[in-house]
């Protein structure tokens, strides 16, 4: 392959050709050719992609101004252009080839002036984009109904609305080889913790992908290289929810083209605490009831099954006898329960690939197959299906995907426990769960801080929402340990 060339020359043709060759001979790519009204007469180019620039900008902020020089100095033609002439608030002068393809990609407009050895790019991209709504799958009862896009500048543009402070700090990065994806760096100065931060530093700027398409390249790299079902980065699409944790000390993660942000240090008990918590006028119980019925999720249907296999001395002759002993269905408990979690989760994943106008339909039929047809054709005993249904409805609370899917493999787990080894089973489970989460870091903070290692100071938001104005006028502090390097 013919080497190409790596920076400008003085010859204006010439330089189109190195850009046109380096953007594969694109067809959208624009040129459009400019004599300059000086003495001498200069030759001018501008170089764009078609589609995802504003012309009109181009035309009131390039071209009339270009067409309006009278006299240049040659020595500092690109300078004075820069300088003096063009009508943008956003003016790079380049001579690396690199640079300046990069910079069209964006929407940026090259413009080249014969004898130069440089170009100047100005910021003239019209980004196509959705307008600003409420989210529909984190939805706030009470509090700001605005959630993130999948533009960059624009999610910034929200935090710096809702945070305006000059301690408010964003570090950018370009990742990627082939294509560059800009990814934020957001905290607070004052605030974060500067551990955590280094941290997230040292593990995006060591990331080596061809392109990011979406945050979980970014959310991966950050978690490190701990194996466990837990999510180890927090995902948000609302902004108050990134307002309040940069307040905390923590690092906000945005990528462009995901309406999503990513929040670390990620503690286990941010996937119970709410943003309409902090709107509420009373202190609640809700936090306390998430807290439930997360374990009524994971846990209660091994229990089910671990009673009727192992336990029925627990209850009376009559009751065992009523829903075990004379169970005429043929499918072993293990099994109904298995099948049901099995059927509900299809129907759960399907609901939000299916077209809308399919929905009912599925849900109904859903309905018939799972809940009378089910048990009159004796494969489903009732009580089975009351705890299946108990056991979702328990799962509603916890309204974040990530932690969804992993009560899910959780339920599974504690399922096969029981039918295996009763409620002993279960219990060794716990054990080595809570054991599990307590050696977990994220961004070498303690997954289950401040309740392991216990630090009395941050209750004051872990089972209740505690004084509103405490909670604003408090610092928070993470503990950190060595333990984190090996999962780097």
């Amino acid at each position: 392959m013919e080497r190409l060339e790596s920076s400008f020359t003085k010859n204006i043709h010439k330089n189109i050709k190195i850009v046109k060759e380096h953007l594969y001979n694109s067809p959208e790519l624009s040129i459009r050719i400019i004599k300059l009204n000086t003495n001498p007469k200069y030759y001018g180019a501008l170089l764009y992609i078609d589609g995802i620039v504003n012309t009109e900008l181009i035309r009131e902020s390039i071209i009339e101004p270009l067409l309006n020089i009278r006299e240049i100095d040659e020595e500092t033609i690109m300078s004075t252009i820069a300088l003096q002439h063009i009508r943008s608030e956003s003016i790079e002068e380049v001579t690396s080839i690199s640079s300046t393809v990069d910079g069209i990609i964006r929407g940026k407009t090259l413009v080249l002036v014969d004898s130069s050895e440089s170009g100047i790019l100005v910021d003239t991209a019209e980004w196509q984009q959705r307008p600003i709504e409420q989210s529909n799958r984190q939805r706030n009862i009470e509090g700001p109904l605005i959630a993130f896009s999948e533009q960059l500048k624009g999610n910034l543009n929200l935090l710096h609305n809702m945070i305006p402070s000059p301690t408010l700090m964003v570090e950018k990065r370009s990742i990627g080889r082939i294509t560059k994806t800009d990814v934020a760096i957001v905290f607070l100065t004052e605030r974060v913790d500067q551990n955590a931060l280094k941290e997230v530093r040292n593990r995006i700027d060591s990331l080596q992908v061809d392109y990011v398409l979406e945050s979980r390249v970014i959310e991966q790299a950050v978690s490190g290289k701990q194996h466990t079902l837990f999510p180890l980065s927090f995902n948000t699409e609302l902004p108050d929810s990134i307002a309040a944790a940069l307040y905390e000390g923590r690092i906000a993660i945005l990528v462009n083209g995901t309406p999503t942000a990513t929040i670390v240090p990620n503690l286990f008990i941010q996937y119970f605490q709410h943003p309409s918590d902090y709107y509420s006028k009373l202190i609640n119980v809700t936090r306390l009831l998430t807290f439930f019925c997360f374990f009524v999720s994971i846990l209660l249907p091994g229990i089910y099954v671990a009673i009727a296999k192992f336990h029925e001395n627990w209850f009376s002759k009559k009751v065992m006898k009523h829903f075990f002993s004379n169970s005429d269905t043929f499918l072993p408990f293990w099994l109904e329960i298995f099948l049901l979690l099995i059927l509900l989760q299809i129907l759960a994943v399907g609901s939000y690939r299916v077209s809308k106008e399919l929905l009912i339909l599925v849900s109904l039929i859903a309905t018939v197959t799972i809940g009378t047809t089910a048990v009159d054709a004796k494969l489903i005993h009732p009580l089975s299906l009351i705890i299946i249904g108990t056991t979702y409805l328990a799962n509603t609370l916890i309204t974040y995907t990530a932690m969804t899917f992993t009560i899910n493999a959780l339920r599974y787990i504690f399922l096969f426990l029981g039918s295996l080894f009763g409620i002993l089973g279960i219990g060794i489970g716990m054990l080595i769960l809570f054991i599990h989460l307590a050696r977990l870091r994220s961004v070498g903070v303690p997954y289950l801080a401040p309740i392991i290692p216990f630090n009395l100071n941050e209750f004051k938001d872990v089972f209740f929402r505690g004084d509103l104005q405490k909670l604003i006028n408090s610092t928070h502090k993470y503990p950190h340990d060595e333990s984190d390097k090996t999962s780097r």
